[in-house]
């Protein structure tokens, strides 16, 4: 039986092609005069062949409209390509057989509406997920995960599909095109990482016209899911605190989602707070350590890291001898001095128990020549947070 098949619509570009599939089927009885030269012929917004033709294949000279016919009318193939369409062109196409005989016909049970734009058509971008042929509903995928950005737009002339670019390539990503006769994409495999959260990834496809270029362009902002990083502890008003006074330790952490869970530990592991803030009170010198701040989503955690210095004047201040405290007239004896200061005590001056100074360093040779010599002597620690003495009796 006389049966046509053709798409109910073809959307094209001005001044692009644009491709209209087309086969056709005839009684059985009329296949021998199809064995000619068969003509195609194109009827638009109407059927009758004397007003209403605007292209046949055996005539070319007298046709309004540039088209070829790609398809084999002798295996029933009438697929059409329609060049350099303009608005003028849009409207609905029936499909006429000219052929030897009486095989003569004009299939008006279907036809084709074909409409042309006068813009660019704008593509649009799909998110796949490692080996997943699903679409994903949703714009975020976990950090790690192989994904898939499609940019697809519509390629109504085969012969001249459009190009595509894209604003950003990840690193170690590649990107791949793919033509086909009414559709092409273009697109972007990587690996996601945080750096990729938040980012715009613009496609740009470009249909090269008679006379000009025509652009138009899609955006896709991904969401990244990770844990925690760049976790980093600082300490206010400074790392380095005096002895009685009070820090606060802030910890902050890059992930997504955000943050919440913090948790403070001494270097010895003993948790001390929650929260990202830690407010410390300095009472004695362990405080000098190292305070952990570990930052935890549901995506992993990540440890930070801050050494507390705790300024304080000299204490445990002590003077010792050697060889003895009690020493024979006219030997020698070598008093020393020690004292626990941060920073450390460096300046060290020693008196007699009459304020007399008699030297600086932590040591002191005495010679003892007479009597007098059995006294106290005092040691002077110093830094600049403080100062503390200790003394010993000399017995000559």
């Amino acid at each position: 039986e006389f049966s046509i098949s053709l798409p109910e619509r073809v959307e094209g570009l001005r001044g692009l092609c644009v491709l209209v599939p087309c086969s056709f089927e005839i009684e059985e009885q009329y296949d021998e005069y199809l064995q000619g030269n068969p003509a195609g012929i194109w009827l638009k917004d109407g059927t009758n062949h004397n007003y209403d033709k605007v292209f046949n294949s055996g005539e070319p000279t007298e046709n309004t409209i540039k088209r070829k016919i790609t398809g084999d009318l002798l295996i029933k193939n009438c697929t059409t390509i329609f060049y350099n369409i303009r608005r003028k062109d849009s409207g609905v196409y029936y499909f006429r057989l000219e052929a030897a005989g009486p095989l003569i016909i004009t299939y008006t049970s279907s036809s084709v509406s074909v409409r042309v734009g006068a813009s660019s058509i704008r593509p649009s971008i799909t998110l796949y997920k490692e080996d997943q042929e699903k679409l994903e509903d949703q714009k975020q995928v976990l950090e790690g995960t192989s994904v898939r950005l499609m940019c697809s737009a519509r390629s109504p002339c085969p012969f001249n599909p459009p190009t595509f670019t894209w604003n950003f390539l990840p690193e170690g990503g590649r990107q791949e095109q793919n033509h086909s006769s009414s559709f092409s994409s273009s697109q972007l495999n990587f690996k996601a990482t945080y750096l990729h959260h938040g980012r715009d990834f613009t496609c740009t496809v470009t249909y090269q016209l008679q006379k000009f270029n025509k652009s138009e362009q899609s955006s896709f902002t991904l969401h990244v899911l990770y844990g925690p990083r760049n976790t980093s502890v600082s300490a206010s008003p400074s790392a380095s605190v005096l002895l009685g006074s009070s820090v606060s330790l802030s910890c902050s952490s890059d992930g997504n989602p955000a943050v919440l869970n913090y948790t403070w530990y001494r270097e010895n592991g003993e948790q001390i707070g929650t929260g990202n803030h830690l407010t410390i009170n300095t009472t004695d010198s362990p405080h000098s350590a190292l305070y952990y701040c570990r930052a935890q989503n549901q995506h992993g955690d990540h440890n930070s890291s801050i050494h507390l210095d705790v300024l304080y004047g000299p204490r445990n201040t002590s003077v010792s001898a050697s060889p003895s405290a009690s020493v024979l007239l006219g030997s020698s004896v070598s008093l020393s001095c020690s004292s626990d200061g941060n920073p450390a005590v460096l300046n060290y001056t020693w008196y007699r128990e009459n304020g007399e100074q008699i030297g600086t360093g932590n040591h002191l040779t005495i010679n003892t020549t007479d009597s007098p010599h059995s006294a106290l002597y005092y040691c002077r620690a110093q830094n600049q947070h403080g100062d503390h003495n200790s003394s010993i009796h000399l017995d000559v």
